[in-house]
């Protein structure tokens, strides 16, 4: 018999936090009804007799299965079938102690009507807490209400037919077969509505619940919250299914839905997957889902973006700026050797992180997966709509040909990187992406020393203003040669238990207080789209 709970571990530990709950809330129901017999036992004078009284007995007893449930789910792991069989008895082994309470009550006092509600409330209760079907409520319905309807019968055969006449009945019985056997069926009947009710309870809540968790699931993943939104998509928080390890979904924006952008996303997500320098965000899995929005999954990061440190403390140590520029740099250099270019290189898409007891682990996130320029631009749309990028961090070529650019293009954007760190400030500034953009065409950027207002040494200025050329050829060669200049430099370097330190304080402060939907201006991607206002 099904009971429409699944075998996987999220789903087994849901369905045994669920009933732990049903066996605590009917426990603490049952402990206080029989508190109230003791209070008004004392109260009116017969606490004495109320203790050993035989119901009182059976009431006491019926809280020791449910009290179990709770007590056996919520202590070690079980598995599904475990959960079910240990509800079940216990549900069944409760109602029974209930249906003999109510058998050592007087029939003429309404103990039928007392056991009943009783029943019912505990049917009722499980059909809310409970994960299960409507069929698997029925059957245990069933299993409670043939021991009600018989402990019913049995009453009645006791009762003083002399006093049941004399009570004003409309009718009077002449024999206690006939009123067990009525009494028997009216409760029987309407246990058998409240059996259904219960079920319907139940496949109303079963289906719901499952509604909003298929509504939450793409693919094997399992949608947990909403981390951030952005030109691309929206980021959410999520878990595989089966694995169990958390990972960071990104759903594209609608607006990348045409065959070609399917396409070229597809055949980027699987050249990203290849991937392993330890600088650049992990790509897990892609897939489509039922609506047609594609997704990627990627590993979660726990860490703080370059934007938000330069926003909380301004301008970074030398050292440090040379420790995150030399890994992103190598990260690149991964890429650019498999022809990948990420055209979207910017504080925004690094993020420090702490992984295996390192402490600043950069990681350059969105690998290729930003590259939307087609090379059949239609001439007669402007100029904006065949970019992709973002302003701040745009190379000269990136906005000329954006069909023609190379590697050199994520290097300026690293330079523009390392502006920003050393300065704290972007290499242009403008009122909109179109006057940034022609700066970055034709304006030659200050030294970022004459920005920050403070000293940089001679070379690592030097480096950052040659990324900053504006001919391709007038750049470093390729990743591998800034990494190298980056780590020659006479410069203190950045320690394990600088970042530490760092980490300990300002770095947790960040993440508590941080706003997920940062967005500062012109730091967002323009996409090849004609939607283009915001700069």
């Amino acid at each position: 018999m099904t009971t429409g709970v699944g075998h996987s571990t999220d789903s087994r530990e849901f369905l045994q936090q669920r009933v732990a709950a049903f066996g605590f809330a009917v426990a603490v129901i049952l402990l206080l009804s029989l508190l109230s017999r003791v209070i008004l036992g004392l109260i009116f004078g017969y606490l004495r007799a109320e203790l050993v009284h035989p119901s009182f007995g059976a009431h006491a007893a019926a809280w020791v299965p449910v009290a179990s449930v709770w007590a056996i789910c919520r202590s070690l792991p079980l598995e599904t079938r475990t959960i079910q069989i240990v509800e079940g008895v216990g549900l069944v082994a409760t109602s029974v102690c209930l249906v003999v309470m109510g058998g050592y009550l007087p029939a003429a006092a309404g103990a039928a009507t007392t056991t009943a509600y009783a029943l019912s409330f505990g049917l009722i209760a499980r059909a809310i807490f409970v994960p299960s079907t409507a069929r698997h409520t029925a059957w245990l319905g069933l299993a409670i209400g043939i021991p009600l309807v018989v402990a019913v019968y049995l009453n009645f055969l006791t009762v003083d037919l002399e006093v049941w006449n004399n009570h004003g009945f409309f009718r009077k019985i002449e024999d206690k077969s006939t009123l067990a056997r009525s009494q028997s069926i009216q409760i029987g009947f309407a246990w058998a509505l409240t059996t259904l009710l219960a079920a319907w309870a139940t496949r109303v809540i079963y289906g719901l619940r499952k509604d909003v968790r298929d509504a939450k699931k793409l693919g094997q993943y399992f949608m947990e919250e909403k981390l951030g939104e952005g030109g691309m998509g929206k980021v959410y928080r999520a878990q595989h299914g089966l694995l169990k390890r958390p990972t960071a979904i990104k759903v594209l924006s609608p607006e990348l839905s045409a065959p070609e952008d399917l396409d070229r996303f597809r055949r980027e997500v699987q050249m990203t997957a290849k991937l392993k320098h330890p600088n650049t965000v992990t790509i897990y899995d892609y897939g489509r889902t039922e609506d047609g929005k594609f997704y990627y999954a990627m590993e979660l990061l726990d860490g703080v973006t370059l934007v938000e440190m330069v926003r909380k403390e301004g301008p970074l140590p030398e050292s440090r700026a040379i420790h995150i520029l030399g890994q992103c740099a190598m990260a690149l250099q991964e890429a650019h050797a498999i022809g990948l270019v990420h055209r979207d290189i910017k504080p925004n898409n690094i993020m420090l992180t702490q992984q295996g007891g390192a402490h600043d682990v950069t990681k350059v996130l969105d690998f290729g997966l930003v590259k939307n320029v087609d090379s059949n631009v239609d001439a007669t749309k402007t100029w904006t709509e065949a970019i992709i990028g973002t302003p701040r961090f745009m190379s000269p070529e990136q906005i000329l040909d954006p069909p023609g650019v190379d590697a050199r293009s994520d290097l300026y954007s690293l330079g523009a990187v390392g502006y920003f760190l050393l300065s704290g400030c972007f290499v242009f500034e403008g009122a909109n992406a179109i006057e940034i953009c022609a700066q970055h065409l034709s304006t030659a950027p200050e030294p970022p020393s004459s920005r920050a207002a403070r000293g940089l040494n001679r070379d690592l200025e030097g480096l950052i203003m040659q990324c900053l050329e504006k001919k391709p050829g007038d750049r470093p060669s390729c990743c591998v040669e800034i990494a190298e200049r980056l780590q020659a430099l006479p410069i203190e370097p950045w320690t394990q238990q600088d970042a530490a330190d760092w980490w300990n304080t300002i770095g947790e402060e960040i993440k508590v207080h941080r706003n997920l939907d940062l967005q500062i201006g012109s730091l967002g991607t323009i996409q090849a789209r004609p939607a283009f206002t915001d700069p």
